[in-house]
C-alpha cells in the first residue's frame, strides 16, 4: 500500500450540535480541535479524536461512523476496492476526498485525504 491508512476519529450523528459540543467539553472533558457549523472535531488528553456532525452522514443512516486518514485517497481506493466491497464511491466533499468500504461483519470504514482548506476552522 502507498501509505498505510491512520485511524483519524469516531463521528456521531446528533441532532444538537451545541448541546452535543457541550456534553463533550464540560462531561467528557475533551478540547475542540476544529469547528463549524455542523462539525465539531474534538481531542482528548492522549491525543485520540472523536467528532460530532449534525449534517447528512455519508453511510446514509445516522450510525457512528469510522474514519481512517491517508495521504492518496486515490491511490488507496484504487488499492482497496480490490480487496474489500466498496460501500461509498470514491467522491470529493468540501473537507476532503473520502471513500468506503465494508469489513467482514458489515461495519463501514471511511478512508478520508483531507483537503488542505476543510471547511471548518482550527480552534486555538
Amino acid at each position: 500500500m502507498t501509505s498505510a491508512p491512520r485511524f483519524g476519529f469516531t463521528l456521531e450523528y446528533v441532532s444538537d450540535i451545541q448541546a452535543a459540543k457541550r456534553f463533550c467539553v464540560e462531561v467528557l472533558g475533551l478540547q475542540v480541535e476544529r469547528e463549524h457549523p455542523v462539525f465539531v472535531q474534538l481531542e482528548d488528553q492522549a491525543g485520540a479524536r472523536f467528532a460530532i456532525a449534525s449534517d447528512e452522514s455519508l453511510s446514509g443512516s445516522r450510525d457512528r461512523e469510522l474514519y481512517w486518514v491517508v495521504d492518496d485517497a486515490e491511490g488507496a481506493f484504487g488499492e482497496m476496492s480490490r480487496k474489500a466491497r466498496v460501500s461509498v464511491p470514491l467522491k470529493q466533499m468540501p473537507f476532503g476526498k473520502v471513500f468506503g468500504i465494508t469489513d467482514p461483519a458489515g461495519q463501514q470504514h471511511f478512508l478520508i485525504e483531507l483537503a488542505p482548506d476543510r471547511p471548518s476552522r482550527q480552534v486555538s
